[in-house]
């Protein structure tokens, strides 16, 4: 008696006894090998001998499946039965919801139905994947959405791409017709980079920025400066600095001594940006950023009795520099005008503006002629 070719099903022999048997023999693995559906891959049976119970049996298998790595075990009529598989054979793995096919070596997973889907060697979307890029995608749009609290998550999404060390690379690179243009990621290093091409065989460092101290190169090395600009900064906008600025001028004319140091009174203001400049009581400036800073202060004087007038940058409380010195005979008029770059502390420092003259004079009132202003040009 012989086995058919594909199912191995017994044959009956010509003028053979008992043909029933060979014949019921024959249903019973028809029965097991159609629609072939196991209930677990183990290496031995996980319950009790149930007639009809089937099982993959694992490549390590042991106790009554030892000796019968990947073959179908059917528990009939109060015995396993080893089912040898072909090439081509498919089971169905119940508690795994996984179909496999058996490629004459080994049983490969086909489809699945389970939650995670683990351990693709490779997986195409739209496209052909390679050995060169096992997840390969081609598509117009693609969506990665948080999930949300009220569906269990934190409502946050991130993205983690990790390399292997400091001298590797992690990347994303962005091509034009498959050929590289730019590039952003931690190249070769621990920096972050932006990198852009041509042709995409020369490449250029737009951007570095430094993973110790945060500083940010443009157009060159490793940065030492937190911005540190290789080459020449081209500006056609606005720049705007972080500190104050502030432009008060005399509105009230007001009389100074002969032969003494009258501070000036700038009672009113054209702006000041940070409510640094005291038009009321002390007419001083304390900036509240540290830095350096442009003063400048021009006074007008009027009905001097003759000699000599000066404006002088007080800071605090004592004269730091002195402007433009005139003489002039009695009934004469004119300006002085001071400017200074000075450096601030942005806490307690401050400065005033005095007038000395050798005889007596009025600090006249003028929005044009008897101001000052001041403001930061440089960070400390």
């Amino acid at each position: 008696m012989t086995d058919t070719t594909r199912l191995g099903l017994p044959l009956m022999d010509a003028a053979q006894a008992q043909k029933h048997v060979t014949h019921n023999e024959a249903l019973m693995r028809l029965d097991a090998l159609t629609h072939l559906s196991v209930s677990a891959r183990v290496d031995a049976p996980s319950g009790p001998n149930v007639e009809g119970a089937r099982y993959l049996v694992s490549q390590s298998p042991s106790g009554v499946f030892a000796g019968h790595a990947d073959q179908i075990a059917c528990h009939q009529d109060g015995a396993w039965l080893y089912l040898t598989p072909k090439l081509g054979w498919r089971v169905y793995v119940e508690d795994v919801f996984s179909l496999r096919v058996y490629d004459g070596g080994a049983w490969r997973e086909i489809a699945s139905g389970k939650l995670p889907l683990d351990q693709f060697s490779r997986l195409g979307v739209g496209t052909a994947s390679d050995p060169g890029n096992p997840f390969s995608a081609k598509l117009n749009n693609a969506l990665f959405a948080a999930l949300t609290g009220a569906e269990g998550g934190s409502g946050d999404l991130r993205f983690k791409l990790n390399k292997e060390g400091s001298a590797r690379t992690v990347s994303q690179l962005y091509q034009s017709n498959w050929s590289g243009r730019a590039e952003t990621g931690l190249m070769g290093d621990d920096a972050y980079r932006i990198k852009v091409s041509a042709d995409g065989s020369a490449w250029t460092t737009a951007i570095n920025i430094d993973a110790a101290t945060g500083n940010v190169g443009i157009g060159g090395a490793a940065p030492a400066a937190k911005l540190d600009v290789a080459g020449n900064i081209a500006i056609n906008g606005k720049i705007a600095l972080n500190g104050p600025a502030v432009s008060a001028w005399v509105s009230t004319p007001h009389s100074a001594g002969s032969a003494r140091y009258t501070k000036a009174q700038f009672r009113s203001k054209e702006f000041d940006t940070a409510n640094c400049f005291d038009n009321v009581t002390n007419f001083r400036f304390t900036p509240n950023v540290a830095g350096y800073y442009q003063v400048s202060s021009t006074l007008k004087f009027t009905t001097l009795s003759g000699g000599e007038w000066v404006a002088i940058i007080y800071k605090n409380g004592v004269a730091f520099k002195s402007g433009s010195s005139n003489f002039l005979a009695a009934g004469g008029a004119g300006q002085s005008h001071v400017s200074a770059l000075i450096y601030m502390n942005g806490s307690s420092d401050f400065l005033e503006v005095f007038a000395y003259s050798d005889s007596t004079m009025t600090i006249t009132a003028s929005q044009a002629a008897s101001f000052f202003q001041a403001a930061m040009v440089r960070g400390a």
